[in-house]
């Protein structure tokens, strides 16, 4: 154990990692359930790191920190040359263990080569408290015993605990307490955790959502369906268990499956542990719904058989050329009563709000029987013979979604009054200001009829995407912000793309504060490979709310974010200075 002094802090390194228990499930030599302990050297630090690999499945351990009082924890991992580094920690006063993953933008700003860097974790009082360690590891989701399939490379080098003054805890203390700061909200699409690791257990959700504890994040959306696919145990729709599919081109999609399944046999409901995890950490929960969500393309095919798709083909989208298209349309009063009824069954658990996904796989309506003639008979031409973008038939088209909002906002507001309970918000995740109209969405109309409480415009990277537009283009800003002004609804940006350095990102929420944007949204929030992981990028976008000290951190020059790091010198009996050229 090392004890660092500078002008700021006086740091603790616990680098004898070999002390971890039981020691049994340590080894000096390579072995499979083992972590393997090495002796390494920094040009100040010494001592003997952790290490399992992609078939390890190393078990979980015990380290005891020996500390009393408030510190702030720092992880520090060796991803090794240009690799990555991902681990499971928690203390054992913990409720849920936190996924530490150096994330993807960690390469672009840190040095590659032979480096240790530290991921600033949390900051706790660890008076009587251990350090619980854990390998990341998939496993299939329909056994009591998971078996693990495939685990991520970890190398741990150290602990780093900084201890705080009682000012700077009081300090803390009152920072969790504000509201002011609390202007994010993240979306979890509640697959990728499954999609990667497989896991049908209460901890496995909780995990997901562990990291917006003690954050700048006031709302979680999390999904609850996506068409006719329900992912909470109810009645209105079908489960995400592809009952009878045998063979899945992803590895990722038969985890899913296979995850569902067990829920369904355990009648384990994975929305409702999700809900009570936010609110117990004083997050509001939206559940989201993916409009689109009833035909899949390759390779998700596995997704559709029973889809109500192919039980009422009648609701089929219809083409300018009268073919059938690979959507069901909300033109048709029986798909938007489908939608409601699910979304009211879901809206039966105690949520916040309610939020459309409009955001992918548009359009939901196009040149379908009820609206060609209603178009008809109010202005006696036929739409399919006007050019695609005349303004009449784009603003008549609207009429599909704007009916299923008023129909969506009669229902909720009838449920929580029967229920004496507050509104039940509705966001909508939209497009940018052209593309809205092309899809028949009217937001004028809705934001006028108070159809919906909170805006988000999605954006995404403009080489993946071509529905987007840069949030550091001041009239496509400008737009939304002159839309919702005077009016109930709240606006909240989506922030892309996904990864950027923690400089990238404090920039971007300077300049939309400037810009009259108070709120943003985060898509693919999760963890590890989405945003929650623990990285420097997170450890900056967790505190945007924080609008003063990154308008002071500008004032001083942007001085740097990037973590702290190290290089080795040696691990095990290599001399880690002898490289080979290029």
């Amino acid at each position: 154990m090392f004890r660092q002094a500078s002008s700021d802090e006086a740091a603790i390194y616990i680098t004898d990692l070999d002390r971890c228990q039981p020691s049994t499930s340590l080894s000096s030599t390579p072995k499979r359930h083992t972590w393997l302990a090495q002796p390494y050297a920094t040009a100040r630090l010494s001592g003997q790191l952790l290490s399992a690999g992609e078939e390890t499945a190393a078990p979980e351990v015990t380290l005891a920190l020996e500390q009393s009082g408030w510190h702030r924890i720092y992880i520090g991992v060796y991803p090794e040359h240009r690799g990555r580094a991902a681990i499971e920690v928690k203390l054992s006063d913990d409720t849920s263990y936190s996924l530490l993953h150096m994330g993807a933008d960690w390469s672009a700003a840190a040095s590659h080569g032979h480096t240790i860097h530290e991921l600033w974790w949390k900051e706790a009082d660890l008076s009587g408290q251990d350090l619980c360690i854990r390998q990341v590891c998939t496993s299939t989701g329909d056994t009591d015993e998971p078996t693990a399939v495939q685990c991520e490379r970890v190398k741990l080098a150290h602990i780093k605990l900084v201890p705080l003054s009682a000012a700077e805890v009081a300090t803390l203390e009152r920072e969790r307490q504000r509201s002011d700061t609390r202007r994010l909200f993240a979306h979890n699409d509640a697959h990728g955790y499954l999609f990667l690791f497989g896991s049908a257990t209460e901890e496995a959700v909780r995990r997901e959502i562990e990291p917006y504890r003690h954050t700048d994040f006031s709302r979680l959306y999390w999904e609850c369906g996506a068409g006719d696919l329900m992912f909470y145990l109810g009645q209105a729709g079908r489960l995400p268990t592809c009952d009878g599919i045998e063979d899945f081109e992803r590895r990722g999609d038969r985890l899913h499956a296979e995850t569902w399944r067990t829920f369904r046999e355990r009648q384990l409901d994975p929305f409702k542990v999700a809900l009570e995890c936010a609110h117990e950490m004083g997050l509001g929960f939206h559940a989201s719904y993916r409009t689109a969500g009833f035909f899949f393309p390759a390779p998700l095919e596995q997704w559709n058989p029973g889809s109500l798709y192919f039980t009422r083909p009648d609701l089929r989208m219809v083409g300018r050329d009268g073919r059938l298209g690979p959507r069901v349309s909300y033109a048709f009063g029986d798909t938007r009563r489908f939608v409601i009824n699910l979304l009211r069954e879901v809206a039966q658990y105690p949520i916040d709000g309610i939020c459309i996904l409009y955001n992918r796989r548009p359009p939901l309506v196009d040149y379908e029987p009820p609206l060609v003639e209603g178009f008809i008979a109010e202005y006696g031409e036929d739409p399919r013979h006007l050019p695609a973008d005349d303004p009449r038939w784009l603003a008549y088209r609207c009429v599909a979604l704007t009916d299923f909002h008023r129909e969506l906002r009669q229902t909720l507001d009838a449920l929580a009054e029967g229920q004496g309970r507050d509104r039940i918000v509705i966001s909508a995740c939209v497009f940018n200001r052209d593309e809205n109209l092309l899809n028949g969405l009217d937001l004028k109309t809705w934001l006028a009829e108070e159809l919906i409480d909170t805006l988000i415009p999605y954006t995404s990277e403009p080489e993946l995407d071509s529905m987007s537009v840069a949030w550091n283009d001041d009239d496509a800003v400008r737009y939304f912000v002159e839309l919702t002004a005077g009016t109930n609804c709240q606006l909240a940006l989506n922030i892309m793309p996904r990864h950027m350095t923690p400089e990238a990102f404090q920039r971007k929420a300077d300049a939309l504060y400037a810009q009259g944007v108070d709120q943003f949204f985060f898509w693919d929030s999760a963890g590890p490979f989405g945003r929650a992981n623990y990285s420097a990028g997170w450890n900056a976008l967790r505190r945007l709310g924080h609008r003063e000290e990154i308008r002071e951190w500008r004032q001083l020059g942007e001085p740097n974010l990037q973590p702290a790091s190290v290089s080795l010198r040696r691990i095990g009996d290599y001399d880690l200075r002898y490289q080979t050229p290029g």
